[in-house]
């Protein structure tokens, strides 16, 4: 009766060990924190801070796609202003030739200069000049010493090519002579 006792004391024991894990009580008798009903609470709470996070990614995507829509009207101005830096590159032109009509240095789309008669230069551009402004004066190659004689400057004059600009010098007289000059293109 003793013995069955003591196995009615331990099964008691377990029993009440296991009911008190069911309850939410650890055997040292703290108890977890709320058991069902807080677990619930923390999961509602995680739950609501991730639809908070998915809310702010959302945000983020709106402001990246906003940033990429910036990037590319700005992509877009660049390209525009590479354009017209292009279409202003070669507007002011210059050319040294000598008397024997040969171009010693150019900027811009200067390409060729040739001497068709006594005082008589052509000088022609990579590019339609006729509605440019022509600016010539005799001066030196080397050093762009100013010489004696007179200059006279203009468009194509046989109308065969609109990239030509015709130059005429003399000497002071006003007879034709061959000369050096300097020539400046300024084109709108």
């Amino acid at each position: 009766m003793k013995t069955a006792i003591t196995i009615m004391c331990v099964i008691l024991l377990v029993a009440a060990f296991g009911s008190l894990e069911l309850a939410g009580k650890k055997p040292n008798g703290n108890s977890q924190q709320g058991g069902l009903p807080a677990l619930a609470a923390r999961v509602q709470k995680l739950e609501s801070q991730v639809a908070l996070l998915i809310s702010q990614v959302g945000s983020l995507q709106n402001a990246v796609n906003a940033l990429k829509s910036a990037v590319s009207a700005l992509q877009s101005a660049v390209a525009q202003l590479g354009t017209a830096v292009t279409n202003l590159q070669g507007q002011n032109n210059s050319a040294v030739v000598s008397a024997a009509g040969a171009l010693v240095r150019h900027s811009g789309s200067t390409s060729a200069a040739e001497k068709v008669g006594t005082g008589v230069y052509e000088v022609t551009f990579s590019k339609d000049v006729s509605g440019c402004a022509y600016i010539a004066t005799i001066g030196d190659t080397a050093n762009a010493a100013v010489g004696p004689g007179q200059i006279s400057v203009s468009g194509d004059v046989d109308g065969d090519n609109p990239d030509d600009v015709q130059v005429q010098t003399f000497d002071k007289t006003g007879t034709a002579a061959d000369s050096s000059f300097h020539l400046y293109v300024s084109c709108p």
